[in-house]
């Protein structure tokens, strides 16, 4: 991509994709240098808040099923 054309290329616009579909909280950092994109960050968060029964264990807020716990 140059000054003149603000196109920007394919392989870059699907990696932003990709890094937006494959998160369910956080954001993706777009850095631009000299009207080009030199970088792209997915930031996923991920927040606990404790449980209002059992041993105050801390309860994501949003599970997952790679991250629940068999209920005892």
């Amino acid at each position: 991509m140059n000054r003149k054309s603000r196109e920007i290329e394919p392989h870059i616009v699907s990696e932003i994709i990709h890094c937006i579909g494959d998160i369910s909280y956080g954001e993706v950092v777009v850095t631009i240098h000299d009207a080009r994109i030199v970088q792209v960050e997915k930031r996923e968060k991920r927040r606990f808040d404790f449980s209002s029964h059992g041993s105050g264990r801390l309860k994501p807020k949003h599970e997952e099923a790679a991250f629940r716990r068999p209920e005892e």
